[in-house]
């Protein structure tokens, strides 16, 4: 019997855990936090523009270190919130400007400009929560690093 009472409450102390977890995982966080939790170390950025009227989508890729540490220090200042599946618009076509960050092991991290959106390795999406992104930044940053 005490063998018994010992399991409930073990599977009771888990199962707390596990629900307050869950709930913490929605919660607003600094994006360093979201950094901190991928564990990677980002090696190159890929810029993506939209297609206009009758001219091609354009992408290239820029692989200066300097550059990705620029991207990431303008994102320290935002929070970050994830979004819950019933949030996330499957059919959302992101035809948009971004700028996706990569490493060596495949992970990445996109950042849709216009929705003020994160997609960490296409699966975990989280909005930026505080403010909109600094367009102004955004564009200097697009034009500073086209080819």
């Amino acid at each position: 019997m005490k063998i018994r009472g010992i399991l409930l409450i073990a599977l009771l102390i888990g199962g707390a855990y596990a629900m307050i977890q869950s709930i913490n995982d929605y919660n607003e966080k600094k994006f360093a936090e979201l950094l901190q939790s991928a564990d990677t170390n980002f090696q190159s950025l890929v810029f993506s523009k939209p297609q206009l009227s009758d001219s091609p989508s354009k992408t290239w890729i820029v692989d200066d270190p300097e550059q990705v540490d620029e991207l990431l220090n303008f994102l320290q200042h935002y929070d970050v919130k994830k979004l819950k599946p019933e949030e996330i618009d499957i059919e959302d076509d992101i035809d948009q400007f971004s700028i996706s960050l990569t490493d060596n092991n495949g992970n990445s991290m996109t950042v849709i400009i216009t929705e003020n959106l994160i997609i960490q390795n296409s699966m975990l999406y989280y909005k930026i929560v505080n403010d909109d992104l600094d367009m102004e930044w955004i564009a200097r940053f697009f034009a500073e690093n086209q080819l």
